[in-house]
């Protein structure tokens, strides 16, 4: 655990602490007692934390980012030799194959001194992936090396330098100035986002593809069907559960009347329902088991969820879906696309690392839809994320400057889905590459997370998630009587997590349909008779 960590893993442990002792201890001054337990171990921790920084024979400076994330690790060490420099994110996509280090021994330096950031210079280094880090607003260290010059947008800059300076006497002021990028959409296309695919492509020549022929029941048979086993799983199944033993069962129902509230708010959403239809089930089992009913225990846990899942699957990609259905297509190389009303969100999955987050078109900014085929050849998403395609049908989907290659079987299907919802509006985006870095940045704070050690991409639906358990809770404890004011409290957390998503829904979404800075140049080969990809064969 890094030591930037400490005071927070301390601040959690020490408030469970604090609040089992004030349970246990009523009468014992809580309020004292609560800012003893609580206070003490952060203070120290984090007393700990800054004396880490300047242990014994090294001193860590890190690098400016405003506002930092909390597994921001960026830095430059002060070792009793040199200059030890470790950069991986900062604050932007996380790399899967380790961190950009440079070293410079003290002999290896020639001057030092400060200057101010200047807007649209050069990036202060360049990470593994081939994205380089814009330098930020404000002082910054400038180092003279045998290797040539090297910028550190440190915090405390001048006490870097006199550090530095006491490390090494002899160094001498430098006075030149920062190689400026002429462009500011060059500027955001060399330091935001990793490299386009290379243009321009070959000339190809429609062939005709296979057939496509309507694929499953009609739109009327899919809704009877599929919303009659979701809302069985849902609503009906939970309330005959309870019907048919005996007690005080009414909350329970009342709760599997808000799961079919909650139904009819997702009902365009199919994919979800197996998750709704279980939203039910946990208060239902607390009844059945308060009243020693165990048969339809099992039942509610299998049924419920598998009748969701059912109705959910009469909605897969296939002809006459409508309009307004949500189509989820899961991809031949492990992403997720979600054909939306008058969107497309493409999902990378939880299988890179931290800050990618989803991709989104308008559908109304589609300029092309081509279904074709190409070799598996590796394929860059706009921002950078490289994947591989495998050989294959694909749809092209072109909404300058971004451009997408979607892997899958049913590729002349989604072509046919898509270009039935074609038409709906764009929306404005970002207005200036300012805006969009915030934006960017935020999104990556809001979508990274911690795994064994690592650095993950998380959703924003843990919101929901949490909203869900704590909801549960909630309502069982408001209605059983001596536990209403904890019940009343977990429902104000179950509201502020709800408010929370919605808060966060809402920009995340424009940050989905920003992944470029404004300005940038189109993502490869765009033109519908070109090929983006060698091999590259469109149908008609």
């Amino acid at each position: 655990m890094k030591p930037h960590h400490w005071p927070f893993v301390a601040l959690g442990v020490s408030a469970a602490a604090a609040i089992t002792y004030v349970v246990l201890h009523p009468n014992a001054t809580p309020a004292i007692n609560m800012a003893i337990i609580v206070g003490v171990p952060f203070v120290v921790t984090y007393l700990v934390h800054l004396v880490s920084k300047r242990a014994p024979g090294k001193v860590r400076f890190e690098f400016r980012v405003d506002p930092r994330p909390t597994w921001y690790s960026d830095a430059v060490d002060v070792t009793a030799t040199g200059l030890e420099i470790r950069a991986v994110s900062g604050g932007g996509r996380l790399d899967a194959s380790g961190p950009r280090e440079v070293s410079y021994g003290f002999g290896d330096l020639l001057g030092i001194s400060t200057r101010p950031a200047v807007p649209g210079e050069r990036p202060w280094i360049t990470l593994i992936d081939g994205r380089g880090l814009p330098v930020p607003p404000g002082e910054v260290v400038v180092l003279r090396t045998t290797r040539g010059e090297q910028v550190l947008p440190v915090d405390e800059p001048q006490r870097f330098v006199d550090l530095v300076r006491s490390k090494v006497s002899s160094l001498a002021e430098v006075h030149s100035g920062p190689a400026v990028v002429a462009g500011p959409s060059v500027v955001a296309e060399t330091t935001e986002v990793g490299e386009a695919p290379p243009v321009p492509g070959r000339p190809t020549t429609p062939v005709q593809g296979p057939a496509v022929t309507p694929a499953g029941p009609s739109l009327v048979v899919r809704w009877l069907l599929g919303a009659a086993l979701a809302l069985t799983g849902t609503v009906v199944l939970p309330v005959v559960a309870l019907l048919l033993v005996p007690g005080r069962t009414w909350p329970a129902m009342a709760f599997a009347g808000v799961a079919g509230v909650v139904w009819v708010l997702n009902r365009n959403v199919p994919h979800v329902w197996g998750r709704v239809a279980f939203l039910a089930v946990p208060v239902s089992v607390f009844w059945l088991i308060g009243t020693r009913n165990f048969v339809w225990i099992p039942v509610l846990l299998v049924l419920c969820p598998l009748l969701g899942h059912l109705g959910a699957r009469m909605f897969r990609l296939g002809a006459d879906l409508g309009r307004t259905v949500e189509v989820e297509v899961p991809l031949r190389n492990g992403t997720t696309l979600y054909v939306q009303r008058d969107r497309l969100v493409h999902k990378l999955n939880r299988s890179y690392d931290g800050g990618v987050y989803p991709q989104a078109v308008w559908l109304g900014d589609l300029t092309v839809v081509q279904p074709g085929t190409a070799p598996d050849e590796p394929w860059r998403v706009p921002g950078g994320v490289p994947l591989r395609l495998g050989g294959g049908p694909m749809v092209r989907l072109v909404a300058r400057p971004q451009q997408w290659l979607l892997p899958l079987d049913q590729a002349g299907e989604l072509a046919e889905l898509i270009r039935s919802r074609q038409g709906a509006p764009s929306r404005p985006g970002v207005a200036s590459v300012e805006e969009w870095r915030d934006l960017h940045q935020w999104a990556v704070r809001r979508t990274t997370g911690t795994y064994n050690g690592n650095f993950r991409t998380t959703g924003i639906g843990w919101r929901l998630w949490s909203a869900a358990i704590a909801g549960s809770f909630a309502w069982m404890l408001l209605t059983t009587g001596p536990m209403v004011w904890i019940g009343g409290v977990i429902a104000v957390l179950t509201a502020g997590l709800l408010a929370d998503w919605w808060r966060v829904r809402g920009r995340m979404r424009l940050a989905e349909h920003n992944v470029l800075p404004p300005g940038s140049p189109d993502w490869g080969e765009t033109r519908a008779d070109h090929a983006p990809i060698p091999g590259w064969q469109p149908w008609r």
